[in-house]
């Protein structure tokens, strides 16, 4: 075979296998585009969802802060009147009105306090009072009316009657986030601060 003819075989085959590396490299490299484009997209869909869910949380957060505020200051009008009812469970004020240990051993102006006072928290459990508040007071508010129903049939004492009212009044205080010992006293201004922050925002 002529030296020429091989020569020319030889830049054939090798033109060849350049073309056919070109490709593979062209391929390969197509390959590695697409694979880095579909990292891309997946880590830019990710970022999206993580961007919308940071949104909601955002949005979610404000909502719940106002509603808090809002409940808030709606329990704050609401169990005000509460209080002065339950006056009559003072020691110096039971005492005033002639009350004893024993309803049967009370005046009668005691006994008839102790229905009033009964009668109005019924009232008031089924107004905007009873919505407003927490499970636990409304729980403490069904002890307290029939506890005083209790202590007119002579079935309970003034001080278990005291004592009702007590944890009743506390659960109010809780609702409000009124604090009873220093550590609840901490995050109790912390509380308030954050809700002045957001008043002071809104205006």
């Amino acid at each position: 075979m002529k030296v020429e003819l091989i020569t020319a075989i030889v830049a054939i085959v090798v033109s060849i296998s350049s073309v056919f590396v070109n490709a593979l490299q062209i391929r390969l490299q197509q390959r590695k585009n697409q694979a880095e484009k579909r990292q891309w997209e997946k880590e830019f869909q990710n970022k999206q969802n993580e961007w919308k869910r940071a949104v909601e949380r955002g949005i979610t957060q404000a909502i719940f802060q106002e509603t808090s505020i809002k409940l808030y200051e709606a329990r704050l009008e609401a169990y005000s009147p509460v209080w002065p009812l339950l006056k009559i469970t003072a020691g110096y004020e039971w005492k005033r009105i002639g009350g004893a240990e024993w309803a049967k051993d009370s005046h009668q102006n005691a006994v008839v306090a102790v229905q009033q006072m009964a009668d109005s928290l019924t009232a008031l459990a089924y107004e905007s009072l009873g919505l407003l508040m927490s499970e636990e007071s409304r729980s403490h508010l069904t002890g307290l009316r029939r506890s005083c129903g209790a202590f007119n049939k002579n079935k309970l004492t003034f001080q278990e009657l005291k004592r009702q009212a007590h944890w009743f009044k506390h659960s109010l205080r809780a609702d409000l986030y009124i604090p009873t010992s220093s550590i609840e006293n901490e995050e109790f201004r912390k509380y308030t601060g954050i809700v002045n922050q957001f008043l002071e925002s809104k205006d």
